[in-house]
């Protein structure tokens, strides 16, 4: 024989409160859901922010290398052509030796100076600063 007693009826009580809680819990008026959404926003934004960086920092940073190299060799290159043509002709030897003078060991652009062992510095910084980025771009992808 079952008699109701007051047991069953705050079990049944308790099972109906908590499927209305689990309601509220995905409930999307809630304020849990717009801050992801803001947290993703923002996580999003550094995301493209770090990957356009690092775009561009792998498009200079090799150019940068090539001309800082080729800035730092041709003098010397232009000076050992300069040691071959001696015995030749001398008009020839005072032409490659005033090209070996055109070339600046550093330019002042706009208040800076840039230097062939700076160009290479600068491109070395912006592969470092590459990897940096894809680091950071690597952990932000994971976090979205």
């Amino acid at each position: 024989m079952n008699i109701p007693t007051d047991t069953t009826r705050t079990n049944e009580r308790l099972s109906t409160s908590m499927s209305e809680q689990h309601y509220t819990k995905k409930n999307p008026s809630s304020g849990v859901p717009i801050s992801k959404m803001v947290l993703t926003v923002i996580w999003a934004v550094c995301h493209f922010a770090f990957f356009f960086i690092q775009q561009v920092a792998e498009i200079f940073a090799p150019l940068l290398l090539i001309i800082g190299i080729i800035w730092k060799i041709l003098p010397s290159v232009l000076h050992s052509a300069v040691g071959m043509v001696d015995a030749a002709d001398p008009q020839i030897r005072d032409i490659v030796g005033r090209g070996t003078e055109l070339i600046p060991s550093s330019l002042t652009v706009a208040g800076h100076t840039i230097s062939a062992s700076s160009l290479i510095f600068d491109g070395l910084l912006l592969i470092g600063l590459t990897a940096l980025c894809a680091t950071i771009t690597a952990f932000l992808g994971r976090r979205l």
